[in-house]
């Protein structure tokens, strides 16, 4: 059996500063992919292996990938679009395709974009060609996606850790269909609700309760059950949490589980809160309190891994001055960065850091400090989510003063993954205070984060106070937006399959 195996990823914040542009994805097509991706924590990783793993010939189409950040502009997508068509069209007879995607990318006007991707997948392969697809558990699952594929599946875990286990699992499943084993029914059920990023943590907290009985639940003919609590800065229609049920040829059984389990989400919907929310004081106040080295605060609202710019100074104006703590701030500011290339290691520089790129929540704060190191910012992760990945973040500038030290970068650094700093010459570890602009990727990468970090609570396009954000397309009323009494559910929307 020959299978194709392609990948386009990319999740917007509809609030963000940042378009997404081709120049901002990594393409890669054909046997070229497999080294892209080889040895990484990832979808495409996994679905080869476990391709080849039963003697079937993985057939590698595309491989794409994008920061998160503001919609795709309409000319990317396209161009994506028709690489994807053409790519499967130029590939002999495929006898299945395994396809990953996000679930939450839209551009200005397609605010369904993925579905668009599945549905063009289809009209090369034919109704007869199994299309399994892969999403994040971020993904705003819709009816459109979910008629598109034969059999779909999302990661288990959050902070993500199963990329690569959930391209093995999709695979298991569309080799069942091949084989005639499973006959997939799909069953979708939403409810009109947005829970902030930080409160989806998979191993503790209300979701972790859920997903537990999702895996209870899960037998021989209950394939597969996948929850999307779904990235809460997406400004769409039928935005809502997701729970998608497949089946072998049971309709009734996904039907009630889907019901049973979105029922119980919206019922607990009050307990999604974020732990440690704190004003940038009483973080740095908590941190002077605690034993823990290095004590990460994360600036959320600001992180890059949910399309925010990360150029917010708020840290750097606090901890200027603090002379109690060491602390790294990373912040990305390309006008900084080349004066400090400019300026050479070893000279002293005053800068005006930060709030050059998104302009809408701070001002730029007024640093002073020696050039430590500069740099190009090519790399790989090495944290637990996205391990192997290659990313950049650009040329760097490393500036210290007494006890603060800045990691300035021209583009997005995933400051979530210790490999960033200590490519830039820092040891996160040996710093009293570390902030990073994170929701929940961070937490498996330090290991006194999940018991003592703190979220900073100040305003960004990816904000936990989803009520601060002005939603004009998603589909209303919609919890935590609007007013509901407790007998207030929307009615989900059920699908049972091709």
């Amino acid at each position: 059996m020959r299978i194709g195996v392609a990948s386009i990823m990319q999740e917007t914040n509809s609030f963000a500063a940042r378009s997404c542009g081709l120049k901002d994805f990594t393409v890669t097509t054909g046997d070229a992919c497999r080294d892209r991706v080889g040895g990484t924590n990832s979808e495409m990783a996994g679905a080869i292996a476990a391709i080849e793993a039963v003697g079937a010939t993985a057939v590698p189409l595309l491989h794409a990938w994008a920061l998160p950040s503001g919609p795709v502009e309409d000319e990317a997508f396209s161009w994506l679009q028709s690489l994807l068509q053409n790519e499967l069209g130029s590939a002999r007879t495929l006898d299945g395709l395994v396809l990953s995607l996000h679930g939450a990318m839209a551009t200005s006007v397609r605010f369904d974009a993925d579905a668009e991707l599945i549905e063009t997948a289809r009209l090369v392969v034919g109704e007869e060609t199994p299309i399994g697809v892969s999403l994040d558990l971020h993904a705003n699952v819709t009816d459109r996606m979910v008629r598109a594929a034969d059999v779909m599946t999302g990661y288990h875990t959050d902070p993500h850790v199963d990329m690569r286990y959930t391209g093995e699992r999709l695979v298991g499943h569309v080799l069942s269909v091949l084989d005639g084993v499973l006959q997939p029914v799909l069953t979708l059920e939403k409810r009109p609700m947005i829970v902030p990023a930080e409160s989806m943590n998979t191993t503790t907290g209300p979701l972790a309760a859920i997903r537990r009985k999702a895996d209870a639940l899960s037998n021989d003919t209950v394939v597969d059950i996948s929850l999307f609590p779904v990235q809460p800065w997406l400004d769409v229609p039928e935005l809502g949490f997701g729970v998608l049920v497949t089946t072998n040829n049971d309709p009734r059984n996904a039907n009630r589980i889907a019901t049973a389990l979105a029922n119980e989400v919206w019922e607990i919907r009050r307990e999604f809160t974020v732990p440690r929310l704190l004003e940038p004081p009483d973080a740095v106040a908590a941190a002077r309190a605690s034993s823990t080295r290095p004590f990460v605060i994360a600036e959320s609202a600001d992180a890059p891994s949910a399309g925010a710019a990360g150029d917010s100074p708020v840290m750097v104006a606090i901890l200027a001055d603090e002379a109690n703590l060491t602390s790294v701030v990373p912040v990305v500011d390309p006008t900084s960065v080349e004066r400090s290339f400019a300026a050479g290691v070893g000279a002293s520089v005053t800068l005006d850091v930060g709030a050059g790129i998104d302009t809408r929540w701070h001002h730029p704060v007024r640093f002073e400090g020696v050039v430590a190191k500069v740099g190009e910012g090519r790399y790989r992760l090495a944290g637990a989510s996205f391990t192997g990945m290659e990313v950049t973040m650009g040329r760097f500038a490393v500036i210290e003063s007494s006890r603060l030290t800045l990691l300035l970068s021209e583009r997005p650094a995933w400051t979530s993954d210790p490999a960033t700093f200590r490519f830039a010459g820092i040891d996160p570890f040996d710093v009293d205070l570390l902030v990073v602009r994170s929701c929940s990727d961070f937490l498996p990468n330090y290991p006194g984060s999940p018991k003592d970090a703190v979220t900073l609570d100040v305003p960004g396009p990816a904000t936990p106070r989803l009520e601060r954000l002005e939603f004009e397309r998603a589909d209303r009323p919609l919890w935590p937006l609007d007013p509901f009494d407790d007998s207030g559910i929307s009615v989900g929307r059920a699908l049972h399959g091709r």
